[in-house]
């Protein structure tokens, strides 16, 4: 878990202040890191919205979960987006998939969904869009949440996640593994706070009761 961030997720540590570093310069490197971010969950949506509706629905999300090489219904890809859906007209528009993102990035209690950020946070880490993560990506990404001396170590420990035995060098994170990473991640957060574990399970069980009661507003019509 601390290797990758301290809400569990892979490759998503808070920015690391620098040795010596004046508040002015870390104040600066924060600006550029949301400007980083911000860019990033924009070429994302942009990519999945292949129709350029400025939308993202169940169809566009499906298909690139499918490109990605994770199996998955169409109905859980809707149940997902349905999820975070804040005008519940069946797509994701730039400030609801932003706001998602946002909400579960600072999620500290785990109330949030997560299951569309896992796929979101990986396709921009993906920045070559070749549906793996490698070293360099890594890289680039934790170079600008550490300090240079801490980066190699980083970058080794979420590399090791490959598990297909290749190098270090030759090393690809697939969505399947760093879908992985995020499921252990969590279940060892769930172990150090157990009130983690209480709200996930609460959250759960109110989701399956609204679906329950939608599903059987729609029989009664």
């Amino acid at each position: 878990v601390d290797g990758y961030g301290g809400d569990g997720r892979a490759c998503a540590a808070p920015v690391a202040p620098m040795p010596g570093q004046s508040s002015e310069a870390a104040s600066t490197r924060a600006l550029y890191n949301q400007s980083q971010e911000l860019e990033g969950l924009q070429r994302v949506f942009d990519g999945i919205d292949k129709n350029n509706d400025k939308k993202v629905d169940v169809d566009e999300m499906h298909d690139t979960i499918r490109r990605l090489g994770y199996k998955c219904s169409k109905k859980e890809v809707a149940d997902m987006m349905w999820e975070v859906d804040e005008d519940a007209d069946g797509a994701l528009e730039w400030s609801e998939f932003k706001l998602m993102y946002q909400r579960v990035r600072a999620d500290k209690s785990g109330w949030e969904p997560r299951k569309l950020f896992t796929m979101i946070e990986f396709m921009m880490h993906d920045k070559d869009g070749s549906g793996t993560i490698d070293a360099d990506e890594c890289t680039q990404i934790l170079y600008r949440r550490y300090s240079p001396a801490e980066v190699d170590a980083k970058v080794k420990e979420f590399m090791s996640h490959d598990t297909d035995g290749a190098s270090m060098d030759a090393a690809e994170i697939s969505f399947s593994e760093y879908v992985a990473m995020e499921k252990a991640s969590l279940e060892e957060l769930m172990k150090s706070h157990p009130t983690f574990r209480y709200s996930r399970g609460i959250v759960e069980d109110t989701r399956a009761e609204i679906r329950r009661a939608m599903k059987g507003t729609t029989r009664a019509h």
